[in-house]
This record gives C-alpha cells, sequence and structure tokens, in this order.
C-alpha cells in the first residue's frame, strides 16, 4: 500500500491527468467490443478509435453511431463524451471532496492550468460550479429539442435523441445518432439555433460561463467593465470569429450548396456552420461537397477552436488573440500587446507562439505520414487528409468522408492526433519532460538577419 502511494506520489498532476484519460479511452474500447453494444461487431481499432474520438470529444467516425451501433453502445459512447467533456480530473475532484479529500499546493497549480479559478475558489465550488451550468444547459437544450423531434419520432427515440445531441452539442463531441448529422433538420431553425446556443456556451469556458451569470445590466459604458479580461477577449474573439466564418461561407457558397436555398436559410446555414467547425463537428450540409475555399476558411476556424478551461480544442482563442494583437503591435511599432488598458505578459505570448508552431509542425508531419500511408484514388488527397487532421487535432470532428477509408496503422495515428489535440502539446512535452532538472544559465545573446 505504501509502495503505491510512493508511486502516486511520484507521477506529477500533469501525468495523472494524462493517464485518467488513457486509463478511460482504454475502458471505452473494452466496453464497446461488449456483444451487445453493436449490431455486427467492431475490431478492437475501430473500438479504440471510436473511444478516443468520444473520450476527446472529437465526433470523428469509423462506423456508423446510429445503425451500427445499439443503444447499449451509444449510451456508452455517449457516457465516454460526458466524462471526456468535463474532464477526468474534474470528476476526481468530486470524489476527493465526497471523501473530505484535501488538495495539495502542485495540485492547485496543475488545476489553475485548466480553470484558472482554482488558485482562488476551493476546488469543491468549482466542481459544483461546472455540474450546475452543465445539467442546466444540457437539460434546457434537451427539452427544446424533444419538442421538435416529438413531431417525427415515437416518444422514446424522442427523448433519446434529445439527450444524446444536447450532451453532444454542450460537450463540442459532434456525434450524431442521424447518420447525415443534421441535413435532415438544416431547415429547422429551433434545433439549429438552440444546438447553436449549446455549442457556445460549451465552447467559452467555464469561468466566461460564470462571468456572464454574475452578469448585471448596468448603465452601456459599465457593462463590459464587469468582465475580466479573459473574458473580454474570449467573448470579443468568439463573437467576431463566428460573424466572420457565417459570411465567408455565405459568399463562398451562396450560388453552390446553397443555390436554391431561400436567403432565411442561406443565413442559418452559414451561422451554424461557423459555429459548429470551431469545434463541434457537426454539420447541415454535406461537407464533402463543399468549395475547397470553403474547406480552407472552415480549416482555419477548426485550428483556432474554442476557448481555454472549456470542452472545446484547438490553439483556443485567446492564442489566437495574442498572436493578432502581437501583429497588429508590429504594425504599430508598439513593444506591448496591449487588450483594454492591459499588456499581455511575455511569457504569455511566448507560449502562444510556442502553441501555434508545435501544433502547426504536429499536423503537418501528421498529414505527411497519413499520405504516405494510403493513397487516395482522387486528386484532392492532401486538402481531404490535412482537413482530417487539423478535424481530428482541433477535436472538431467534421469529415470531407474519407475516416473510414483508413488502414488500421492510418486509424491509430488519427486516434494520437485525437489524444495529443485533446490533451495539449504542452501537457505532453510537460508529462515527458518534467522528470528533467532544469538549469537555468544566461548565454551570451548575438543578432543574425532574418526575414
Amino acid at each position: 500500500m505504501k509502495n503505491k502511494k510512493r508511486l502516486i506520489g511520484r507521477i506529477s498532476p500533469v501525468q495523472q491527468f494524462i493517464l485518467s484519460f488513457l486509463f478511460l479511452i482504454l475502458t471505452g474500447s473494452l466496453l464497446l467490443q461488449i456483444p451487445s453494444a453493436t449490431l455486427h461487431g467492431i475490431s478492437f481499432i475501430d473500438a479504440l478509435f471510436t473511444s478516443t474520438s468520444a473520450v476527446c470529444v472529437t465526433g470523428l467516425v469509423v462506423l456508423d453511431t446510429g445503425k451500427d451501433f445499439t443503444f447499449t453502445g451509444q449510451a456508452i459512447i455517449l457516457m465516454l463524451i460526458q466524462f471526456g467533456g468535463l474532464g477526468f480530473m474534474t470528476f476526481t475532484i468530486g470524489i476527493f471532496s465526497m471523501f473530505g479529500g484535501s488538495f495539495s499546493l502542485k495540485w492547485r497549480f496543475a488545476f489553475s492550468e485548466i480553470y484558472n479559478e482554482v488558485a482562488i475558489i476551493p476546488p469543491s465550488q468549482i466542481l459544483k460550479k461546472i455540474i450546475l451550468y452543465t445539467v442546466t444547459i444540457e437539460s434546457i437544450t434537451s427539452m427544446i429539442l424533444f419538442s421538435q423531434f416529438i413531431r417525427q419520432f415515437n416518444l422514446i427515440d424522442s427523448i433519446w435523441y434529445s439527450v444524446f445531441h444536447s450532451v453532444s452539442a454542450f460537450c463540442n463531441a459532434g456525434f450524431s445518432t442521424f447518420t447525415d448529422s443534421l441535413i435532415l433538420f438544416q431547415n429547422n431553425p429551433v434545433i439549429i439555433l438552440s444546438l447553436s446556443v449549446n455549442i457556445i456556451l460549451g465552447g467559452i469556458g467555464f469561468i466566461v460561463l460564470t462571468e456572464l451569470a454574475n452578469f448585471k445590466f448596468r448603465k452601456k459604458r459599465k457593462i463590459f467593465r464587469q468582465f475580466s479580461l479573459h473574458s473580454k477577449i474570449v467573448l470579443t474573439s468568439t463573437v467576431i470569429l463566428i460573424a466572420a466564418g457565417s459570411l465567408m461561407f455565405l459568399f463562398l457558397e451562396w450560388g453552390y450548396i446553397m443555390d436554391r436555398d431561400s436567403l432565411p436559410q442561406k443565413l442559418l446555414t452559414s451561422w451554424f456552420q461557423s459555429v459548429t467547425c470551431r469545434t463541434a463537428g457537426f454539420n447541415s450540409v454535406d461537407t464533402g461537397a463543399l468549395r475547397h475555399s470553403t474547406l480552407a476558411v472552415m480549416m482555419l476556424l477548426m485550428f483556432i477552436g474554442g476557448s481555454p478551461g472549456s470542452i472545446a480544442g484547438g490553439i483556443k482563442t485567446t492564442t489566437f488573440a495574442v498572436i493578432a494583437g502581437m501583429v497588429i503591435s508590429k504594425f504599430k511599432g508598439s513593444k506591448q500587446v496591449v487588450f483594454w488598458g492591459r499588456s499581455i505578459n511575455e511569457e504569455v505570448i511566448n507560449k502562444s507562439m510556442t502553441l501555434v508552431i508545435l501544433s502547426f509542425i504536429f499536423i503537418y508531419i501528421s498529414t505527411i505520414s497519413l499520405l504516405a500511408m494510403h493513397s487516395f484514388d482522387d486528386n484532392n488527397s492532401f486538402l481531404q487528409v490535412i482537413f482530417e487532421v487539423i478535424s481530428a487535432f482541433a477535436t472538431v470532428g467534421l469529415s470531407t468522408g474519407i475516416t473510414s477509408k483508413f488502414p488500421d496503422s492510418g486509424k491509430l495515428l488519427l486516434t494520437l492526433v485525437m489524444f495529443v489535440g485533446r490533451v495539449g502539446p504542452f501537457a505532453i512535452i510537460t508529462a515527458l519532460t518534467m522528470s528533467r532538472k532544469k538549469i537555468d544559465i544566461d548565454i551570451a545573446d548575438e543578432n543574425i538577419m532574418i526575414g
């Protein structure tokens, strides 16, 4: 018993965080191989891929969730989405809190990387907030969806479809019990808008949700002052990205995939595709039929993703904002990156640059590796594969329809991409290098030519 405690003590919080995800993925893989989970059986590779996609709230599938999985299998997938979406460490907080466990200083620092409030608010209070927001938002969305599904399906199916899609949307997972995702409901504003709001709330982070819950209407000039700098950046970036994405999709697909749609339908589709391609992964149109220019815009939105402290993936909106702010400051000749009268710490800027570079390198190497593993029949292989890789890395789940075509080696690589994208490149590097001793030595610097 003492040896086990010593072993656990040697494992850092970041390493325990990664191991918890690996444990959940492996458990899900085994559960999905239960005979009652599928109609025609499932290989271990496909079970591992599906489990990883669910735990990492990605939504990429190699089997049809609605047709190939039974109710038991779908329930397992939904459980993996919920646990994976909220974070296994969050449930660890709950377990420790219920048994009166205390948290060491190193655990508080570890949690502060995920939820900034941990350093100030006790973990048990954070858990209560997370559970409250999750249950409330998912319940309300489920009731709204039920009011629409009951018109087309029986009572039991309507309840299940409502709960499944509500949880999948809030966790930004993108799994659907319908073969064509939400294409059947692309002209239903109630379903599309309710899921859109659900996706956005799941993607802005619990810290921002807390500030929105405490929001009070005041004089116009004081409204934005109620929010922290973090929330200001997240909310502003989210609005800009959704609006820009909607306009680009509307412009690029106006006379193409939406050619026969009415103006309200075009606006609704453009809005939803902009919202969902950030990290959710639902689609109300055939992604494989979109123009290459549209896919390029969607790849950028997927790469950026949601916000820190949320269920969403990608490099995050704050990282994008910091990089954009840095570029603007260079054009202005300013040495600082300033938002609303506050400058961004240099360490944050360096981390943002490092994250973007690491993510780009990882995506590029993964794309080349997948292309080398399998040659596709069409001439758009590179575009399709890099779209798939970015979708996996940003835990989006949108696909041009080539996921099931990958060989087992390709599925395993995409599984790795989803996992790295979910836990984050920094967490992986920290877990691998934490045991190494750090030596800080100031070395003489020298200038070189660049550009």
